[in-house]
């Protein structure tokens, strides 16, 4: 590649890629000389160095999704599960009977809105 043409796939690289580190060039350079992104046939210009990019960075997108996803899992299986209404209403009467004023309004309110519930 000319000093001209290597340029402007530098501008291009900036362009299309701002949000990419020098570690993720540089391990998508080391993949192309591994030659997972295919044979060059000894030729490079700025057309293969930007397909080797565009190919790093759909596998880049993958991994982090997946990271992604890992991590939600993981963040879920760590939270409570929350209660089911019967225990709710059990804390409520039990908070209830030793005088907080608002478990009382709240099962006040759970029965009112059961009894309408009922009556439709």
């Amino acid at each position: 590649m000319s000093d001209v043409q290597v340029a402007i796939t530098v501008d291009l690289i900036l362009e299309e890629y701002p949000y990419m580190q020098t570690d993720d060039l540089k391990l998508c350079f080391k993949n192309a000389m591994k030659l997972k992104y295919g044979q060059i046939y000894n030729r490079i210009d700025g057309q293969i160095v930007m397909s080797w990019l565009k190919a790093y960075d759909v596998e880049r997108a993958e991994k982090a999704d997946i990271d992604s996803y890992n991590k939600h899992k993981e963040i879920i299986s760590k939270e409570e599960n929350g209660l089911y209404y019967d225990e709710y209403l059990a804390e409520l009467e039990r908070r209830a009977e030793h005088g907080d004023e608002e478990a009382k309004k709240a099962l006040e309110m759970s029965s009112m809105v059961k009894k309408m519930l009922c009556k439709r």
